[in-house]
């Protein structure tokens, strides 16, 4: 058993929703709004590559990149619906840090954690 963050497709609301396992969560919001999460494991979003990711895609207004030292790098995908997800990159070595590979790595962290917290918008 764990729990997921899931936003209401209506009202925004972030609710912090007890998943066992199914692939569809029916969820009321705190504003009483009843909808339907698709859960989407995180470990099998290790490549996005359907029509949910264009969808996911199509919801972004703003990516920011920042470089936050020799070895890392933060993506900032920001939503229509005002929500905010960051993905990180890092190596090991400064040596082995390429700033368009940063870049890529972050972006598809941030994916990965939207499909999951967007899982109700992508139905």
């Amino acid at each position: 058993m764990m729990f997921i963050d899931s936003i209401c497709p209506k009202c925004g609301e972030i609710n912090h929703v007890e998943h066992k396992g199914e692939n569809i969560l029916f969820v009321t919001c705190k504003n009483h709004h009843i909808y339907d999460h698709i859960v989407i494991p995180y470990s099998r979003t290790h490549s996005i590559k359907d029509d949910k990711r264009t969808k996911l895609e199509e919801m972004i207004v703003e990516k920011k990149f920042y470089r936050m030292s020799d070895k890392s790098t933060i993506c900032l995908l920001i939503f229509n619906n005002g929500y905010e997800i960051e993905g990180r990159s890092t190596v090991r070595d400064v040596k082995d840090f390429r700033a368009v590979i940063g870049k890529d790595k972050a972006y598809e962290q941030a994916l990965k954690k939207a499909m999951v917290a967007l899982g109700a918008f992508l139905v």
